[in-house]
């Protein structure tokens, strides 16, 4: 046959008598946007020149009698307007097989519309289309075969044929070839680009061929999704496929963008929602989840929430993506209104003020919801105030995460009332929730329902049980629990070292030998299995089934659980036996060494680490660790423990050893506890009983103190808490009194440097009990309690009046004689041993007893013991201080009978205070001359409500003796409690003389300690600004506030 001049498409571009026809078609047109496709096999649109008439199964080109194509059309009928109808039809008929049958053959198909012509409508040459219409008859037909070569021929002569590939296809897949026909549909469609239908089948198959060992079928699937969708961007089916596909195979950003596409296209659909706030979630862009969901919510409740689009589960979504925010108070708020508005409640806006508490969704009206003054009972129903379990718990959560436990447990208890194993997964939720805030007993009663209900064992969830009940000192279900562990993971070495602690505190030692010995024979089977596949990966070796099997198992201690496995038979060890004289002389020598030396190197490490070297500190605190715990560990110093099975977790040495790594810590644990069995050290000798491991025990005690301080201040003031009352139970230590008063102050030096204020409460109840009645007791007190945090808090709390009340109770009555119900038992002891019984009032008890009162605002409580205090001692400054105070808050409080009255006996009191700092030598040398002399000169006296004279007057005459501080101690208060009440014209001159003693001492090169000119100067200027004088408050405000 001649050779044809003909076009083809390659590459986007037409090329003359086969060009380009070496090139690789399929890689070529991947990228390349065409035509269109309207149908199956071929079928374009009207005036689709590659194929025609698909519809009729190919039968376009068999030479068909007219006669025979549609016999209804030949009858004729009755009715002319009919037959006219039906022969307009059958020639409409007859001209569309005319010009199929034409295209068949190779001829040019007309048009109907005219038009531009579409990319599929090219101009084939005669023998492309004669090749086509022999490929279509023989198809139709059934022979496949034929069919195949003449489609061959096509391909060959020119390779962008749609039509070819789209036929090509159908034969591979009447002869069920799927992965032939699928590369043949790829080609077809690269060949028209805009036929999405074809890119969607394409996308359909290589899924249906996707399978663990064919992983690029996905890509390419996703591939054909995107030119579906690129080819029509509105198709939601495709764009849904796509994503889901996406986010099967790891690309969450994509997966994302999806379903953003989607949003636009079906705004508001809360199953999308649904699908991008997870996707969202493990991308970490929660906060635009949450828009999304508040942009929902606004449309519905604008709208209409029609079938419940937005419903419990929806709400239950949008309050978690709050609470993983950790904003816990906004989740709150969200399930409680939005809760409102599903029940058709949201004009109850008024339980939006109650905050504390959850009262709207109590079981019942009473006692708590009917307290609401604007709630009316049986407006609603009484179901709209329920809640579905999971939001309930989820609102519990919230509240437990706010640190209202109380509220949070009423919450759970609605869970606790179900007992359905459907909601295993909440009672574990809780469970966990509660086991984070340390509410063990709690958190166990929950753990126990999923226990009982689930049929394969979690490893966390017994791990978290086994922590819960050490934390309650319930070592035997503690042991239990990490046995549960071991039975179905016997190789599981957190439990193991678990279970070989509890072992090591319970004194059974060989036992927890043994665990560890056998942590440390798993860890070298796994390293030698570990190092043998990779030098067999090295030399191209591949490992057999079993080692390959056995290593792979070792490799991955978290394996399938299966219920019934057998706990793997332990080797039997012998217990070490004792060491002889001699041996035990030579193991305490090297131990009393490694103490010596690890001594020194606390003594060298010392300067470095109190300049705050951080190094200095690390190495000196695991140093000073290990001399600890070797000193804890020795049973003859703490013979208390001997009789009890467990006394309590050693934490200090457990914290820092996670630090250090798993390795070292089993091997420091192994070495332990061989020492520990081969040499019991049960009794120390007489050269031990002033010194042990060759340290004296003051300096054992400093080790100990220095430890806790460094902690506190550096690493865990938890950790420092156990180590002191690990050295308070030291018997070499509390049997001194010396070294008992060390650890405790030591203690609370801790408590202070950390502001740990209930601590200090605690502590100095201590030095309360065992030096009662002492003044400095009770100052020491006070003052550790105002120097941590939330110190006010703690100051007033019951437990400590309460306490303090009994004390007063007690000196009562060993004073008087009388018995006073509810009094303390007296406990200190004087120098000889004796009870020690108070002979006078202690004034600071009082005192500090009436503070307490004052601060929970019980002012009146508070004057019976200020003036029982101002009776022992009526010139001391401070007690009448308080008196004036008291009476002066009492004066402004509402419950205030005669406020006018309190109020002026407030200001007698306070203007005797201002005598007593301003003039007390004076004073007190008038009463040692008599009262004549100082009747003589009484006329001279200036009221103390008068005084107005000028300070720089008073600063000529005032003697040199002069405590400027308590001189303006006494201006300050004076003024401000003029200021309290009101009176701010003549708190003025007070707060001015204030600022007169700082100015006049500070030129005299005389600094006060503790000026109080800054809150003078405050207050001077918020009175001129509250009265209209801006000049003067500027005034004051640039010479002593401005910086």
């Amino acid at each position: 046959m001649a050779h044809i001049p003909r076009k083809s498409l390659i590459g986007g571009r037409w090329s003359e008598d086969g060009e380009g026809e070496e090139e690789d078609y399929q890689l070529e047109e991947f990228e390349e946007d065409g035509g269109e496709f309207d149908g199956f096999f071929g079928e374009d649109d009207e005036d689709d020149p590659d194929y025609s008439g698909s519809e009729r199964g190919g039968q376009d080109d068999i030479p068909i009698d007219p006669a025979l194509s549609d016999g209804e059309e030949d009858e004729p009928t009755e009715d002319e307007s009919e037959e006219d109808l039906s022969m307009d039809l059958f020639n409409n008929e007859m001209e569309d097989f005319h010009q199929d049958l034409k295209a068949a053959h190779g001829f040019r198909r007309r048009r109907p519309n005219g038009g531009r012509r579409a990319v599929g409508d090219e101009n084939y040459s005669f023998e492309v289309r004669s090749l086509l219409g022999q490929a279509n008859q023989a198809y139709a037909f059934g022979k496949l075969d034929e069919a195949l070569k003449a489609v061959k021929q096509i391909i060959q002569i020119e390779p962008g044929v749609y039509a070819a590939w789209k036929i090509l296809g159908e034969i591979f897949s009447e002869k069920g070839d799927k992965n032939k026909c699928l590369l043949a549909w790829l080609t077809a469609a690269h060949a028209r680009p805009k036929d999405w239908e074809l890119w969607l089948m394409c996308a359909k198959m290589s899924l249906d061929q996707y399978g663990p060992d064919k992983q690029s079928y996905r890509d390419q699937a996703i591939y054909c999704y995107n030119r579906a969708i690129r080819a029509n961007p509105d198709n939601i089916d495709a764009i849904y496929d796509r994503s889901l596909l996406l986010k099967d195979s790891g690309q969450l950003t994509k997966a994302a963008e999806g379903f953003v596409m989607l949003n636009r296209l079906l705004p508001n659909d809360m199953g999308i929602l649904k699908e991008l706030a997870g996707l969202y979630i493990e991308l970490g862009r929660i906060p635009e989840a949450i828009d999304f969901y508040n942009r929902s919510v606004e449309f519905f409740k604008s709208t209409g929430n029609a079938d419940m689009a937005f419903g419990w589960s929806e709400l239950n979504i949008f309050a978690e993506l709050y609470c993983m925010e950790k904003e816990w108070a906004v989740a709150i708020q969200t399930i409680k209104s939005l809760g409102r508005w599903l029940y058709g409640r949201a004009e109850e806006k008024y339980w939006d003020q109650i905050n504390g508490d959850d009262r709207e969704w109590d079981e019942e009206d009473r006692p708590r919801r009917c307290l609401v003054r604007e709630f009316e009972v049986d407006r609603f129903p009484k179901e709209s105030y329920s809640l579905p379990l999971e939001l309930r718990v989820k609102l519990g959560l919230c509240r437990l995460r706010m640190g209202n436990k109380d509220e949070a447990i009423s919450h759970f208890q609605y869970l606790q009332k179900t007992a359905n194993s459907n909601y295993n997964d909440l009672f574990q939720e809780v469970g966990d929730a509660l086991y984070e805030c340390r509410a063990y007993e709690d958190a166990i009663s929950y753990y126990s329902v999923v226990v009982e209900a689930a049929e394969y064992l979690d490893r966390k969830l017994w791990f978290n049980m086994a922590e819960c009940y050490r934390g309650i000192d319930n070592i035997e279900d503690s042991e239990d629990a990490y046995m549960t562990i071991l039975e179905a993971y016997p190789t599981d070495e957190a439990a193991m070292m678990q279970l070989a602690g509890i072992y090591e505190v319970t004194n059974r030692k060989a036992e927890a030998l043994e665990l560890v010995n056998e942590i440390i024979r798993i860890r070298r089977e796994r390293d030698a299995a570990e190092k043998a596949r990779k030098e067999a990966l090295a030399s191209g070796v591949v490992l057999s089934g079993a080692e390959g099997s056995e290593a792979a198992n070792e490799n991955n201690t978290a394996m399938a659980f299966f219920p019934n496995q057998p706990v793997r038979e332990r080797a039997k060890r012998k217990k070490a036996g004792m060491l002889t004289e001699v041996e035990r002389a030579e193991m305490d020598a090297k131990k009393t060494e490694q103490t010596t030396v690890k001594f020194k190197k606390l003594e060298f490490l010392r300067p470095a680490a109190e300049a705050e070297d951080q190094l200095a500190i690390k190495d000196w605190l695991d140093t000073a660790g290990d001399l600890v715990d070797d000193f804890r560990n020795t049973r003859a110093l703490y013979p208390q423990d001997r009789n009890l099975k467990f006394k309590g977790f050693m934490t200090t040495a457990q914290r820092r050893a996670m630090a250090q790594g798993q390795a070292k810590r089993i091997e420091k644990m192994q070495s332990r506890l061989q020492e520990t069995l081969t040499f019991q050290d049960d009794e120390i000798t007489t050269e031990h009983l002033t010194k042990f491991r060759g340290l004296d025990f003051d300096t054992w005690l400093y080790i100990f103190m220095q430890y806790a301080i460094y902690l506190a201040k550096y690493d865990n003031f938890q950790d420092a808490y156990d180590v002191c009352n690990a050295a308070k139970e030291a018997n070499v230590f509390f049997q001194d009194k010396r070294r008992t008063f060390t650890i405790w102050i030591t203690w609370l030096s801790c408590a202070i440097l950390v502001g740990d204020s209930e601590s200090c409460s605690t502590i100095c109840r201590w030095f309360m009990t065992s030096f009662q009645f002492t003044t400095e007791t009770y100052s020491l007190f006070t003052a550790s309690i105002t120097a941590s945090k939330n110190g006010l808090e703690v100051f007033h709390n019951n437990a400590n009046q309460k306490y303090l009340l009994r004390q007063i109770k007690a000196m009562d009555q060993a004073i008087t004689g009388k018995v006073r119900v509810g009094a303390a038992t007296l406990t200190a002891v004087d120098d000889d041993g004796n009870k020690y019984v108070p002979g006078d009032v202690d004034v600071g008890l009082l005192m500090l007893y009436g503070h307490i009162l004052a601060s929970g605002r019980s002012y009146i409580s508070a004057l019976n013991y200020y003036t029982r205090a101002y009776a022992v001692l009526p010139d001391n400054p401070m007690i009448t201080f308080c008196i004036g105070l008291a009476y002066l808050h009492r004066s402004m409080q509402r419950q205030s009978e005669n406020r006018h009255m309190q109020a002026l006996q407030g200001m007698t009191f306070l203007f005797e205070y201002y005598d007593m700092r301003t003039d007390g030598k004076r004073k007190s040398e008038e009463k040692a001359k008599g009262p004549e002399h100082a009747e003589g000169e009484s006329a001279g006296d200036v009221d103390a409500m008068e005084i107005d004279s000028e300070p720089t007057q008073q600063g000529k005459t005032r003697e040199d003796n002069t405590n400027w501080e308590e001189r303006q101690e006494a201006e300050y208060n004076i003024g401000r409690a003029f200021h309290h009440i009101g009176l701010t014209h003549l708190a003025i001159p007070y707060y001015q003389r204030v600022l007169e003693i700082s100015d006049e001492q500070a030129q005299a090169g005389k600094p006060l300690m503790g000026d109080m000119k800054w809150e003078a100067a405050y207050n001077l200027q918020m009175i001129y600004v509250t009265s209209g004088s801006p000049g003067l408050a500027k005034s004051v405000t640039v010479k002593y506030l401005v910086l």
